[in-house]
């Protein structure tokens, strides 16, 4: 089964970090547990690579399998900060827009909750700890 891991990540002004994908399309940072890894601890492992602060909020992902598909996954999704202070590691490509810009990248996600979700965090009505989205 393959576990993967998306980043939410906001700076002080809410915009939402996009990286760059192939061939010119922007994504959230993503990520997978390596074997024996939580999701906690590969959430972790891609914070500290831009030296981000983990969020409150974590959303489990509920999906049925593909018709006809081979592997099953799951898949996190965890809010970041970057630090009181400092910005977030500059990489290029990288793209800082404000999360409402960010929504029509997001939809290839195909999560209908997605933007409910990142407004009700941004404005603090989505309670602290595990939420569980369709997908």
């Amino acid at each position: 089964m393959r576990r993967e891991l998306y980043l939410l990540c906001f700076d002080r002004t809410h915009r939402l970090l996009l990286v760059p994908v192939a061939p010119h399309g922007l994504a959230l940072p993503t990520g997978h547990c390596r074997t024996h890894e939580t999701y906690e601890q590969a959430a972790r492992r891609l914070m500290a690579s831009r030296d981000l602060r983990q969020g409150d909020v974590v959303a489990r992902l509920e999906a049925e399998p593909p018709a006809g598909s081979r592997g099953r996954s799951e898949a996190r999704i965890f809010t970041a900060h970057v630090r009181r202070g400092q910005a977030a590691e500059a990489k290029l490509g990288d793209v800082w827009l404000p999360w409402r810009q960010a929504l029509p990248v997001l939809d290839r996600l195909a999560i209908p909750e997605l933007p409910e979700f990142i407004e009700g965090y941004v404005d603090g009505w989505i309670p602290d700890g595990w939420i569980t989205l369709g997908h």
